[in-house]
């Protein structure tokens, strides 16, 4: 696991000029205060997509299949991504808060507030795109990934229209819409709190596994 990391490492570190490019885009940003959520997400995104090239790095050089050959398991290879991915998240977020708050240190809850909510959101994009990413690679991962969320746009577009066509439906869904979040927004902020970490790390078992599945079965 160490020597997977320093080697990741070491190629995140190469593309160095996207760390340039980070600090200059946030000097950029943070000259009116309506884009400090913007940055906060970009940066984090940014550290994601640093870790995700490295995947295609290591199918570019044909680093995996050397890989192993080595005393280096399969399942080591897809954690060691995983374990990457959550801490490039948590760098890219929390330094670009840090700075935030030193600005305005009056807004101090409102960025970490923010900051939570894009690194959640972001994480949850990359549990789905990493096993993708591991099944098909770099450029046919993007056109999956188009495809996949075309479908579920078309899909549940087609849903919604033929669901709100039935009479009285509009009022109705909108009355059960609302029941739903009074009945969420009733729950103490602790078991909401408890309820999001659970399904988070359920997620998170599940894009592992999925990863997991695939790279054990994947031939090189």
């Amino acid at each position: 696991m160490k020597g997977l990391l320093i080697k990741d490492l070491r190629l995140i570190w190469h593309n160095k000029r996207m760390f340039v490019i980070m600090l200059v885009v946030m000097l950029l940003a943070l000259q009116k205060y309506t884009n400090y959520s913007f940055i906060i997400a970009y940066n984090t995104m940014i550290c994601n997509i640093m870790v995700l090239n490295t995947i295609s790095l290591d199918e570019y050089y044909k680093s995996t299949a050397y890989l192993i050959t080595l005393p280096v398991k399969r399942k080591t290879y897809v954690l060691e991504k995983y374990i990457l991915i959550f801490a490039f998240g948590i760098v890219g977020a929390t330094l670009t808060t840090i700075v935030c708050i030193l600005l305005h240190p009056e807004m101090l809850w409102d960025h970490i507030n923010i900051a939570l909510l894009i690194y959640a959101i972001m994480i949850l994009f990359q549990l789905v795109l990493l096993p993708i990413q591991l099944k098909f690679g770099n450029e046919k991962g993007r056109i999956v990934l188009i495809g996949l969320v075309g479908c579920i746009t078309v899909v549940v577009t087609a849903i919604a229209q033929n669901f709100l066509r039935l009479p009285d439906m509009d009022d109705r869904f909108g009355a059960l819409t609302e029941s739903i979040v009074i009945h969420i927004l009733s729950f103490e902020r602790l078991t909401m709190v408890i309820i999001v970490c659970l399904v988070f790390v359920a997620l998170t078992i599940l894009s592992y596994s999925i990863s997991k599945g695939i790279m054990c079965k994947k031939e090189f």
